[in-house]
């Protein structure tokens, strides 16, 4: 009898890691752009709302945001428009001094 819960508990943990999985992925998109160095300000970098093939209005619907690694906010996302654009002119040796690629 105990062998028959242990291996109904095994089948459950796999499959809520399996949904857990799925809605994690479906809810959640990394877009990548390649920048030039010494972008000048409010610089147009993308149209997030296209690029996603999301409707305008699920950006402010879904809440969508730009995430830094730092405390500083290169960049700048209108909801509305779904217009991304630098927030400053950006100086990859300022932002990543000991590198020669900048991520």
């Amino acid at each position: 009898m105990a062998c028959g819960r242990r291996s109904g508990d095994t089948k459950r943990q796999v499959i809520l890691f399996i949904l857990c999985f799925c809605v994690c992925q479906s809810g959640a998109e990394t877009l990548r752009y390649s920048l030039p160095e010494e972008m000048e300000r409010d610089s147009f970098v993308a149209n997030i709302a296209k690029d996603l093939g999301v409707p305008l209005s699920q950006l402010a619907a879904r809440k969508a945001r730009v995430v830094s690694e730092g405390n500083e906010q290169l960049f700048r996302l209108n909801q509305n428009t779904g217009i991304l654009t630098a927030r400053e002119s950006l100086d990859r040796e300022e932002i990543c001094p000991q590198s020669d690629t900048c991520t």
